[in-house]
């Protein structure tokens, strides 16, 4: 199988970034999934049922827009499948051009807010306002199905952070890198709005504070429709 420089280099730190995630407890066992976005429509996805902190380069498998595994097979793959939730992948990069690559996670604090019925809010830290904007919460939708793939789809037309409740998150960033640096923001941020409620409740920062964290949003390129959400939360 020939692959060139390009992919090799996603293929290596595709791996690394599952194995992050798995120590940084963002996924256990087989969950979690990563794709990025190849040329001439074409997708690099983590297999299906996988324990993701043990996947090497070659047992990543490619996809075309539909979702069918194409391209050279290897020894490592070729019995394997594509994510089951390739749809939310793929209908993400249908409708985000600018979107390169996308992680999928059970971070805890995030899944144990939505079960409790609690916000994400941003607000609560300076980095989350400038690096997530308003975080989308999606309806509840059965994973792995077509339901999911096309709500998540939706919501990551004006987000780049969907909340699925009872379930996880899912995060689209320019490339892997950013992808999952801003599922750790995201997490500690859910992780900060815990703590606050413990603390007795948050005391919202100044809408003034707000606005001018989203005009260096703007300024850094980062503004998406949805930005005005965070001043009527």
């Amino acid at each position: 199988m020939t692959i060139d420089m390009n992919e090799k280099k996603l293929r290596e730190d595709m791996c690394e970034i599952a194995r992050m995630m798995y120590v940084k407890g963002l996924i256990c066992g087989p969950a979690g999934n990563i794709s990025a976005r190849l040329e001439k429509g074409l997708f690099l996805l983590t297999p299906s049922i996988f324990f993701k902190q043990r996947l090497k380069p070659d047992q990543l498998i490619i996809v075309d827009d539909k979702g069918n595994k194409v391209g050279p097979q290897t020894h490592a793959n070729r019995d394997l499948m594509p994510t089951s939730e390739t749809s939310m992948h793929l209908q993400t990069y249908q409708n985000r051009p600018d979107v390169g690559a996308i992680v999928h996670a059970h971070p805890s604090f995030c899944v144990a807010l939505s079960v409790a019925g609690k916000k994400i809010r941003p607000q609560v830290l300076t980095e989350a306002m400038l690096f997530l904007g308003a975080i989308a919460e999606a309806e509840y939708q059965t994973p792995t199905s077509d339901e999911l793939g096309a709500e998540v789809g939706r919501l990551m037309l004006n987000h780049d952070c969907v909340l699925l409740p009872y379930h996880g998150v899912t995060v689209a960033g320019k490339d892997m890198w950013e992808a999952c640096a801003k599922l750790e923001v995201l997490e500690q941020t859910a992780q900060i709005c815990t703590l606050v409620e413990q603390l007795g409740g948050e005391k919202p920062l100044a809408q003034a504070h707000v606005k001018d964290m989203l005009k260096l949003r703007q300024n850094w390129g980062l503004a998406k429709p949805s930005d005005s959400d965070l001043l009527h939360q």
